[in-house]
C-alpha cells in the first residue's frame, strides 16, 4: 500500500464568519463524549481536537463549547453543514484515510457513525492515530452488526425511516448484502471493534453499556435496562456500540 499524501488543512479549510452563538443539536452520544473528554482533558490549557466524518458540523461546535477549545476541527467529504456550523466551526472537506493534518496535531479524535463508512477502516485508524499526540484520546461510535433492530435512538429520524432503514437493513441480510464494503449500515461487533482500536489504541475502553445508561437512566424501567444491558442479551439488543481509546 502506497504511503499517502499528507494535504495542509489551509487548502481545503472552508473559512468561517464571526461566530453568532445559537442553541445547537447534539444527539446523546455527543454529549457522552463531551462528558468523558472534559474530565480526561481538564487539566490541558489548550485543548484541540477533531472530529472526522462530522457530518452537518453541530456536533463540532457543540464539542468545542463543551471543552471550551478554540479548535476543534470538522472533517467530513461532502460539505452539507449547517449554517451555525459554517459560522463558528472550522470545517474540512477531507477522506478520513488522509487526513490533512501533521503528526500530533490534536489532543482528541471522535467519530460516532462513520468508521463503517470509510472503505478502510484499518487505515482511517492509522491516520487517526498519527494526528494523535502522545496519551491523545479517540472516542468512537459505531453499529452493532448483531443488532436486532437499529436506528431507535437516532437524533433526527421519523418512525417511518427507521422502520424503513430497518427493512433495508434486514433485506440486504437476506441478500448476503449486508457489508459495510458494499455501502450497507453494518458496523462492528463489540470484539471485531475492540480488535480494530487495539492495533493502534493500547488503553480500549468498552463503554457500550455505560452509553445505554447514560441515554436510558430514568426513561426506561431499570429491570428492562438491566435485561437489555445482560452480556449475553447486550450483543443483540444494542444498536451500537461505544468505546475510547487512548494513545501510547
Amino acid at each position: 500500500m502506497s504511503t499517502p499524501t499528507h494535504n495542509t488543512a489551509t487548502d481545503i479549510t472552508l473559512r468561517h464568519e464571526s461566530p453568532r452563538l445559537v442553541t445547537v443539536p447534539a444527539s446523546p452520544a455527543v454529549r457522552h463524549c463531551a462528558g468523558l473528554l472534559r474530565e480526561r482533558l481538564e487539566r490541558l490549557d489548550e485543548r484541540r481536537g477533531a472530529v472526522v466524518g462530522c457530518g452537518k458540523g453541530d456536533e463540532v461546535v457543540f464539542l468545542r463549547r463543551e471543552l471550551q477549545s478554540a479548535c476543534v476541527v470538522g472533517l467530513d467529504l461532502t460539505p452539507s453543514f449547517s449554517t451555525a456550523a459554517r459560522a463558528e466551526a472550522r470545517l474540512v472537506i477531507a477522506d478520513a484515510k488522509q487526513l490533512p493534518f501533521p503528526p500530533s496535531s490534536f489532543d482528541f479524535v471522535v467519530s460516532i457513525h462513520s468508521l463503517e463508512h470509510v472503505g478502510d477502516p484499518q487505515l482511517a485508524l492509522s491516520e487517526i492515530n498519527r494526528v494523535l499526540r502522545p496519551t491523545g484520546w479517540f472516542y468512537v461510535g459505531v453499529p452493532n452488526r448483531h443488532r436486532l433492530v437499529g436506528y431507535l435512538g437516532s437524533f433526527d429520524a421519523t418512525l417511518w425511516q427507521k422502520l424503513t432503514w430497518n427493512l433495508l437493513d434486514y433485506g440486504q441480510r437476506l441478500r448476503g448484502r449486508f457489508k459495510n464494503e458494499l455501502g450497507a449500515h453494518v458496523g462492528f461487533t463489540s470484539e471485531e471493534l475492540i480488535h480494530l482500536l487495539n492495533a493502534y489504541f493500547p488503553n480500549v475502553q468498552l463503554l457500550t453499556e455505560d452509553y445505554v445508561r447514560f441515554k436510558y437512566e430514568g426513561r426506561l424501567p431499570r429491570r428492562l435496562l438491566s435485561l437489555l444491558l445482560k452480556p449475553k442479551v447486550m450483543n443483540y439488543s444494542v444498536p451500537a456500540h461505544y468505546a475510547l481509546g487512548q494513545k501510547k
